[in-house]
C-alpha cells in the first residue's frame, strides 16, 4: 500500500467518522470555530434585537420597516465590497465584516425610539451585512470538499446549534439582570474573538476584473436567495414578536424559548446533511417543503397561549432542520462551480436583500392596516413552495450505477 493510499483512506475514514470529529479540511476546521463564536455572539444578543427595540416602545411596523432599510442600505453600498476585496484580500474583508458586526451589539443599546440612534444602528447592520456575508460565503464554498458539502454543512449547523442553545438562554439572563450594555458588551467581545480564527484560514484569490460570465453564472443562486430573503426576513421577526408578546415580554424566558428551540431543531441536521450526500436530494426537497409549509402554517394560526407557542416553536424548529443543508448544499457548490465564487456570492447577497425588503414592505403594511404580526408570517408560504421548485431543477442525481450521489447542475440560468 503507498503512501498515497493510505492517506486516501485516512481522509475517508475522517469522513465517515463526522460528525463525531473534525474534517481533514482544516480550513472548514477554522471557519466553523469562526462559526460558533460569531453565532454564539448572535445568539446572545442578536437574536433579542427585534424584541429589545419592541419593548422599548417601537410598533412592529416601524419594525419591518427598519429591517427593510437596513436590508436596502446593503442592497446600495454593496459594490463597495468589490472595490475593497480585491485590493486588500477577502481575509481582511471577512475581518472588517467580523469586527463591523460586533459594533451592531452596543449600537443597539443606544436606541431610545424611531430617531437619530435608530439609523446609526441599521447603517452599523448594513455595512457588517455588506462586507461580512459575501465573504464569509465564499470562504466556505471555495475552501469546502464538494463530495462532502452536505456533511460539512452539517456539522455547521451542529455547532451553530450548540451556540444557538448557550447563547439566547445566557443573554436572556444578562438582558433581564444585569441590562443592555453588559449583555450586548459581552456580544461584542465574543464576536471580535471570533475574528481571531481567520488569520489561520487560506484565503481565495479574488480576481480584479469579472471573469466571462460570472454574474450570468449566479443567476441559480441569485434566485434561490430571493426565496431564502423572503421566507427568512419577514417572518422570524414576525415570530420572534409573537413567542415574546405570549411569554409576557420577559426576555430570560424568550431566551430559554429560543435555546430549547435550538436543541430540537439541532437533533437533525448532521443525519439530514450525510443523508443528501448518499444521494437522496430530491426526496429530501420534497419532504423539506413539506416541513417547512406545515411549520408556516403552525405558526400563523396557533394559538397566543404561552403554552400553545412554545410547543408549536419546538414543533417547527424540528421540522425546518434539514432547511440549511439542503439550501446551503446546493448553493455552495453552484458558487464554487462558477467561474467567480466571491462575484456569485456578490450577486446572490443582493438576491437575498431584494426579497427581504420585498416581504418586510409588505408585512409593514399589512402591520399598518391592522392585521397581527402573526398573521405575516403566511407571506413566507409562497417562498417556501418557490424554492423547493428551484432546488429540484438546481440537483441533478446520476443514474444509480454504483454508488448514488446528487451533485448540483451547472450553475446557468435556470429559465
Amino acid at each position: 500500500m503507498t503512501t498515497d493510499d493510505r492517506r486516501a483512506i485516512a481522509v475517508r475514514l475522517c469522513y465517515t467518522l463526522a460528525p463525531s470529529m473534525f474534517f481533514a479540511n482544516r480550513a472548514v476546521n477554522r471557519l466553523a470555530v469562526h462559526t460558533a463564536l460569531q453565532q454564539l455572539a448572535w445568539c446572545m444578543s442578536g437574536t433579542f434585537f427585534g424584541v429589545y427595540l419592541l419593548r422599548g416602545g417601537l410598533a412592529p411596523s416601524v419594525l419591518f420597516l427598519a429591517t427593510a432599510g437596513v436590508l436596502a442600505m446593503r442592497f446600495v453600498l454593496r459594490p463597495l465590497v468589490l472595490l475593497i476585496a480585491p485590493t486588500i484580500g477577502l481575509r481582511f474583508t471577512l475581518v472588517i465584516g467580523t469586527l463591523l458586526t460586533a459594533l451592531q451589539y452596543p449600537a443597539v443599546g443606544l436606541v431610545h425610539g424611531a430617531d437619530a440612534t435608530l439609523v446609526l444602528f441599521c447603517v452599523v447592520g448594513a455595512l457588517a451585512g455588506v462586507f461580512y456575508w459575501p465573504s464569509y460565503h465564499t470562504f466556505f464554498a471555495t475552501l469546502g470538499d464538494h463530495e462532502y458539502r452536505g456533511s460539512q454543512v452539517g456539522v455547521r449547523q451542529v455547532l451553530m446549534g450548540i451556540a444557538a442553545v448557550l447563547g439566547p438562554a445566557v443573554g436572556g439572563v444578562m438582558l433581564t439582570r444585569f441590562g443592555p450594555w453588559v449583555a450586548f458588551g459581552t456580544a461584542s467581545a465574543v464576536q471580535t474573538l471570533a475574528a481571531v480564527p481567520l488569520f489561520a484560514v487560506r484565503q481565495p484569490p479574488v480576481a480584479r476584473q469579472s471573469p466571462r460570465r460570472a454574474y450570468a453564472a449566479a443567476w441559480s443562486g441569485v434566485r434561490l436567495f430571493v426565496a431564502d430573503g423572503w421566507m427568512i426576513s419577514g417572518a422570524s421577526l414576525a415570530w420572534d414578536i409573537t413567542v415574546f408578546r405570549a411569554l409576557q415580554s420577559r426576555f430570560d424566558q424568550f431566551g430559554g424559548v429560543l435555546a430549547l428551540a435550538a436543541l430540537a431543531g439541532a437533533l437533525g441536521c448532521v443525519v439530514l446533511g450525510r443523508f443528501i450526500d448518499l444521494g437522496h436530494a430530491r426526496r429530501v426537497i420534497a419532504f423539506n417543503a413539506a416541513m417547512l409549509s406545515t411549520g408556516v402554517l403552525l405558526r400563523t394560526f396557533c394559538a397566543s397561549s404561552p403554552t400553545a407557542v412554545i410547543a408549536v416553536a419546538l414543533v417547527t424548529t424540528v421540522l425546518g432542520g434539514m432547511y440549511v443543508p439542503v439550501l446551503m448544499t446546493a448553493f455552495y457548490n453552484l458558487s464554487k462551480a462558477s467561474p467567480c465564487s466571491f462575484r456569485f456570492q456578490f450577486a446572490a447577497e443582493g438576491g437575498w436583500d431584494a426579497g427581504g425588503i420585498g416581504v418586510s414592505l409588505a408585512a409593514a403594511l399589512l402591520c399598518l392596516g391592522g392585521m397581527s404580526p402573526q398573521a405575516t408570517i403566511l407571506l413566507a408560504l409562497p417562498a417556501v413552495l418557490a424554492q423547493a421548485w428551484l432546488l429540484i431543477r438546481v440537483y441533478r442525481v446520476r443514474p444509480p450505477s454504483g454508488p448514488v450521489r446528487f451533485e448540483a447542475a451547472p450553475s446557468a440560468p435556470l429559465s
